[in-house]
C-alpha cells in the first residue's frame, strides 16, 4: 500500500516563498521513494500553487476565509488565534477526511499546537519544520534546520514522543544543490576574485532593500566591475521600480526573476548579499561567501550563528546599511585569505543531504508506529 503524505503549507507576498520551497524539496525526495504526496494550502497573492502544480504534485485550496495580517511597521505577521487555527483546520480536514494520512506535514509560523491536535485522528503521524522555537507542538517529528539549534530550545514546547531534527545538516534542498557541490568546492578552491555578486533579498524584498544593496555596490572602489544577477519573483511588487534603476550603475544589473536554476547561478557566483531565509543553507552547501542582512527576527540566531564561524558578515538592516555592505565587500576583495576562509566556514554547514537524512527517519518513525499498533 502506497504511503500518503500531506503538506499544509502556504506562500504569499507577506509570507514569502521559503516554507513551499522546502517543502517541495522534501516532497520530490519522497516522491522518488515511491511516497504520494499532496500538498494544502490557501489561494493568496503571491502563491506559488501553479509552481506545486508544474513539479507534479495535487494541491488541495481552502478558502481564504483566513486572512495574514502584518505586525504594525514590521516585516513580521502576526500569529492566528485559537478560533482562526481551528477554522484552518476544519477545512484542511475537509481535505483529507476520506482516508487516513501515514504523515502530515505541517509548515506555517502561523500554526501550533491548537491546531496539530485537531488534525491528530487524521494521521498516523504528524512531523513539524519549523524555525522559530516559540510556540508549543503536538507532533511526533519536529525538524529545525536552523544552524546551532539546540534542544533545550524546544524542550519545553513539545511533548517528550517527539524526535526532534535539529540542526544545518538537516536542511531542507534540493537535489541539484548536492549535485553541484563539488564542483563549487573545487571552483572556490581556485577563486578569489568577486566579478560576479548574486543579490537576493527574500523571493519578494517587500520592503523594497535591493537599491540599498545595489546603491552600496556603487559605493565600493572596484578594481573590475563586477555583475550582479539580482533574482526576484515576477510578483515582486517593487519589480518594475527596480529594472528602471539599474541603468544608473556603472556595473551591470540582470534582473533574474522566477529563476529555475538557482543552484547554478549560485555556482557562478563569487559573493552573495541577501537575506537569512531558507537560502542561507543554499548558499553554504555550495561555500558561497555572503553578506547576510537579517530583514526580521526570525533571521537573527542564523545570522549571528553564520557569522560566529566565519560563514557571513552579518550586518542589521539600519540607516548604515549602504556603508556597512561597501565597507563589508572592501574587506572581502582586498583580503584573500579572509575570502577563502568564508568559503571553508561555509563549505562545513550543510552538504546537501538534508532530504535524504529526512525522508529516511520519516519512514523509520512511521515503520515504529506501525509496529506499536
Amino acid at each position: 500500500m502506497s504511503i500518503i503524505v500531506a503538506i499544509r503549507t502556504d506562500a504569499s507576498n507577506k509570507i514569502g516563498s521559503g516554507h513551499v520551497m522546502r517543502c517541495l524539496s522534501l516532497a520530490e525526495k519522497l516522491r522518488d521513494i515511491g511516497v504520494t504526496v499532496e500538498f494544502i494550502t490557501r489561494n493568496y497573492p503571491g502563491d506559488l500553487n501553479k509552481q506545486i502544480n508544474v513539479k507534479g504534485f495535487h494541491v488541495h485550496l481552502l478558502s481564504n476565509a483566513v486572512r495574514i495580517q502584518l505586525q504594525h511597521n514590521s516585516t513580521e505577521y502576526k500569529r492566528w488565534s485559537d478560533i482562526e487555527q481551528k477554522i484552518d483546520a476544519k477545512e484542511t480536514i475537509k481535505m483529507i477526511s476520506d482516508r487516513r494520512l501515514d504523515w502530515l506535514i505541517v509548515d506555517h509560523y502561523l500554526l501550533d499546537y491548537v491546531w496539530e491536535m485537531e488534525l491528530r485522528p487524521y494521521s498516523k503521524k504528524i512531523m513539524v519544520i519549523d524555525d522559530l522555537a516559540d510556540r508549543n507542538h503536538d507532533c511526533d517529528i519536529l525538524l529545525d534546520q536552523t544552524f546551532g539549534r539546540k534542544e533545550s530550545d524546544y524542550q519545553k514546547l513539545i511533548l517528550n514522543k517527539c524526535v526532534l531534527l535539529l540542526g544545518s545538516e538537516n536542511a531542507l534542498l534540493r537535489s541539484d544543490f548536492k549535485k553541484l557541490r563539488p564542483l563549487a568546492l573545487s571552483y572556490r578552491k581556485g577563486n578569489n576574485v568577486v566579478k560576479n555578486i548574486i543579490v537576493s533579498m527574500g523571493s519578494m524584498d517587500t520592503i523594497n532593500i535591493t537599491p540599498k544593496v545595489l546603491d552600496s555596490l556603487s559605493l565600493v572602489k572596484w578594481k573590475v566591475l563586477p555583475t550582479v544577477n539580482v533574482v526576484l519573483t515576477s510578483n515582486a511588487p517593487y519589480l518594475e521600480d527596480i529594472r528602471r534603476n539599474v541603468t544608473k550603475y556603472d556595473f551591470t544589473v540582470n534582473i533574474r526573476t522566477d529563476e529555475i536554476n538557482m543552484a547554478q547561478l549560485m555556482l557562478e557566483s563569487d559573493l552573495a548579499i541577501g537575506s537569512g531565509g531558507t537560502t542561507s543553507w543554499e548558499r553554504c552547501c555550495l561555500a558561497l561567501p555572503t553578506i547576510l542582512i537579517i530583514l526580521a527576527n526570525n533571521q537573527q540566531k542564523v545570522g549571528e550563528n553564520l557569522a560566529e564561524i566565519g560563514a557571513t558578515i552579518t550586518i542589521q538592516k539600519n540607516d548604515m546599511i549602504e556603508k556597512n555592505i561597501s565597507n563589508s565587500i572592501a574587506m572581502i576583495i582586498n583580503d584573500k585569505n579572509l575570502y577563502m576562509e568564508m568559503c571553508n566556514s561555509a563549505s562545513r554547514v550543510c552538504d546537501g543531504n538534508g532530504t535524504k537524512i529526512i525522508s529516511e527517519k520519516m519512514l523509520a518513525v512511521g515503520l515504529e508506529g506501525d509496529n506499536d499498533i
